[in-house]
């Protein structure tokens, strides 16, 4: 998947005939591969995470995990329309919500790790859903964190530090949780 998202963007930036494309308005920098890559990739990241947040929310009696995935949904739904705002001005195809195609993509559950939480119930079910969520929003961070260091567009680079923060601060409540 990841080689395939890498021939994607470097054949998009090849068509413009540079290595990087038009800023979302005029005056802003162009953005780079980074910038667009994390988009590609960030977009399915957080399709992943809210559909088990929105399970969470039904599954779950404990308020700490209801409310950490209703947080974390909310946010991550604006921020998907942003990263398919830019795509769209750098005229590149907004992922789907394949579940399928992007279980194997780096930073990702796999469906083994999707059905197990389908299957578990009560206590099990919350301790599983926040160390699941835990190693998936470390997983976004990262990428958050390559995409500020690489990329060029202000835009993407101001949404991967929210993100960066946002989601350090819900790892940060739920390894409080998990110690409590």
């Amino acid at each position: 998947m990841r080689a395939r998202l890498l021939i994607i963007v470097l054949g998009l930036l090849a068509l413009t005939g540079c290595s990087s494309v038009g800023g979302s308005s005029p005056g802003e920098p162009a953005a780079n591969e980074a910038d667009a890559t994390f988009s590609l990739q960030m977009i399915p990241h957080h399709h992943q995470t809210i559909e088990i947040a929105k399970v969470a929310m039904q599954k779950s009696k404990d308020d700490f995990v209801i409310n950490v995935a209703d947080k974390i949904a909310n946010a991550e739904t604006g921020e998907i329309e942003q990263m398919a705002t830019y795509l769209r001005s750098w005229n590149i195809q907004v992922p789907g919500n394949d579940a399928n195609a992007t279980h194997k993509m780096a930073g990702m559950m796999t469906v083994k790790d999707v059905e197990a939480l389908k299957a578990a119930t009560g206590k099990q079910y919350d301790d599983l859903f926040l160390a699941t969520l835990s190693r998936h929003l470390r997983s976004g961070v990262d990428m958050a964190k390559t995409a500020q260091a690489k990329g060029e567009h202000i835009g993407s680079k101001a949404l991967a530090g929210k993100i960066i923060v946002s989601q350090t601060e819900v790892l940060d409540q739920i390894a409080a949780k998990q110690k409590s």
